[in-house]
């Protein structure tokens, strides 16, 4: 999950260049801004099924690749319960 999330921003927002480390700022980094995170957003929603509420749209859900996977895993349906 982490590695798509990854691969996503480093083509999307860096053309494909540079090593993005997963605990990395976002937007401290200057990668993503106000346009760029709802085009992130999409991106989650699509490739992992699931719906972001407004509510959910933080800094602290947003701003790295390691918060983005906690929020999807934390949204995905769980199996075998």
């Amino acid at each position: 999950m982490k590695d798509r999330i990854n691969k996503f921003i480093t083509e999307h927002f860096l053309d494909g260049e540079g090593g993005l480390k997963n605990d990395e700022s976002l937007f401290g980094s200057g990668i993503v801004d106000s346009l760029r995170l709802f085009e992130l957003i999409a991106f989650i929603e699509r490739s992992f099924r699931i719906s972001v509420r407004m509510s959910e749209i933080t800094l602290e859900n947003f701003d790295s690749v390691d918060n983005i996977a906690k929020l999807v895993k934390k949204k995905l349906p769980r199996t075998g319960e």
